[in-house]
């Protein structure tokens, strides 16, 4: 774990003046691949148990095949799945045997002590299919209550480019704080809280490109949004949010407790 934590601080020199300026930074290499590959793990589980048509032969399916297999019974399926492993041991060992914690702390200043996380969940982003992708948004928005809180959003099942299902973000527009946002719900459900953009700040997007082991650390008001998958097999993406509540007036164990509800 220390040797981990040392070369995530190494790689990420200067993370915190990066971060102040553009409202994100990359922690490169900080999540072995035995961690990503039991959180896998645990969402394949998962899949498995839940399908309408289990059979046998999922044991040799990959975690991508039984996505597909149960997107194809029912969206439900693929979205309880990816909500699970936030209960998941897998999770719990991802974060406390990886240095991320201390790439956080120095990036964005927060104490530990202070740092509080609701359950990771994964975004589970299907091949050439985009109604579920976000438009441009910051998770603020969604935790209006917070004050202080960043994103932890990393590849799970491979790299991620422009071209195979990413995220974009605009650089340097956490400045600004919380904006307005239209809120709108696709498929009846799917909560879109659309952020107000300009042409010459979406002109800047950022593209994250990374690799399956890296993590970007993203400022809760910085503007982002999904970029489609245009590979043939599905991304996965872990998310986990923290906040920091030095600022805060009270403690609500409520607000910590819940999974993500779009």
């Amino acid at each position: 774990m220390a040797s981990q934590a040392l070369s995530a601080r190494h790689i990420l020199n200067e993370s915190s003046e990066f971060y102040a300026k553009n409202g994100y930074v990359i922690a490169k290499q900080v999540f072995g691949a035995p961690l990503l590959e039991a959180l896998k793990s645990s969402l394949r589980s998962v899949l498995a148990k839940n399908g309408h048509n289990g059979s046998a032969s999922d044991d040799q399916r990959t975690v991508e095949e039984l996505i597909l297999a149960r997107e194809s019974e029912a969206h439900s399926l693929v979205y309880n799945a990816s909500q699970s492993v936030g209960s998941s041991a897998a999770a719990y060992q991802l974060l406390g045997k990886s240095g991320i914690f201390d790439v956080v702390t120095e990036a964005t200043g927060f104490e530990l002590r202070n740092l509080h996380l609701t359950p990771m969940y994964l975004i589970v982003q299907l091949p050439n299919d985009e109604r579920f992708d976000y438009v441009w948004h910051q998770d603020r928005a969604y935790y209006p209550w917070s004050n202080d809180m960043v994103t932890l959003w990393f590849p799970v099942n491979r790299a991620t480019t422009r071209d195979t299902g990413t995220i974009g973000v605009i650089p340097g527009s956490h400045q600004s704080g919380l904006r307005s946002a239209d809120t709108s719900f696709r498929h009846g459900f799917f909560r879109q809280m659309e952020s107000t953009t300009e042409q010459r700040e979406t002109d800047q997007e950022f593209f994250m490109e990374l690799e399956a082991s890296d993590c970007c650390v993203i400022n809760g008001d910085t503007v982002h949004r999904s970029v489609a998958n245009r590979a043939s097999s599905p991304r996965v993406a872990g998310v986990v949010r923290m906040v920091n509540i030095g600022n805060l007036t009270a403690y609500e164990r409520e607000r910590f407790y819940c999974v993500h509800k779009s």
